[in-house]
């Protein structure tokens, strides 16, 4: 009998769900994991700090050829630059703003802002940007300035989009599809949400991670019997 067979029958299920759990989260999505003070997976990735869903439902998309903008820079700036054509962070805290200068690749302007009254509008002579990140100060302010520099077929992301409902409105009510992505982030010991806001035109490609299990997940050896392998089309 195999050790983990040996396992299923000596310990109650609840013990061997929470021994899974802990290995999804620490060993696998990295919950504790940290490199130069910034969050990674269990493979040593930098990752965004955003809900785990969310972070999976992008790990599934193509950025390349993409512009992002960020309000608020850090780990995301670099989980972001290592998949997009140009990344632009505006940041309000100096120290942050110059402990970062030496970390980011050269496809990243990091823009320290300092003036909460002019920092949203920062992004407004910049072109227009495929994915808008709200994750730093003045985040209502931040969401109607992105709404408008918005590129067709782009997303906005709102992290701690329950602390903020009026700017998702803001959001919700510019025409955008709200898709909420609960659950943990890195470190944190709540739960949160973080939330797209995507275009009705949505022209962001799916890659080849797209429909993988998700983390912790099972793969089946072969299509489940009812998903049809000859796939036709119902008119």
């Amino acid at each position: 009998m195999k050790f983990n067979n040996i396992l299923r029958f000596m310990l109650p299920r609840r013990v061997i769900s929470a021994i899974r759990l802990l290995q999804i989260f620490q060993h696998k999505h990295g919950h504790t994991y940290q490199k130069s003070g910034f969050p990674v997976n269990g493979k040593g990735d930098f990752q965004p700090w955003l809900t785990y869903p969310m972070i999976e439902f992008l790990n599934g998309l193509d950025f390349s050829g993409k512009r992002v903008f960020e309000f608020g820079a850090g780990s995301s700036t670099l989980y972001w630059a290592a998949r997009a054509e140009q990344v632009v962070s505006v940041e309000l805290d100096r120290d942050w703003y110059e402990s970062l200068l030496h970390k980011v690749p050269d496809n990243v302007q990091l823009v320290h802002e300092p003036d909460g009254g002019l920092y949203a509008g920062i992004i407004r002579d910049m072109g227009k940007f495929d994915i808008i990140v709200i994750d730093g100060a003045e985040r209502f302010l931040s969401a109607e300035f992105a709404s408008q520099a918005l590129a067709p077929g782009g997303m906005i992301i709102l992290d701690n989009a329950e602390w903020y409902p009026n700017a998702a409105e803001f959001l919700n009510s510019s025409g955008l599809i709200e898709v909420p992505f609960n659950g943990f982030s890195p470190i944190n010991a709540f739960t949160s949400t973080s939330t797209a806001f995507i275009s009705r035109e949505f022209a962001i490609s799916k890659n080849n991670k797209a429909r993988l299990p998700p983390i912790g997940g099972r793969a089946l050896p072969t299509p489940a019997l009812d998903d049809n392998s000859k796939f036709v089309r119902i008119e």
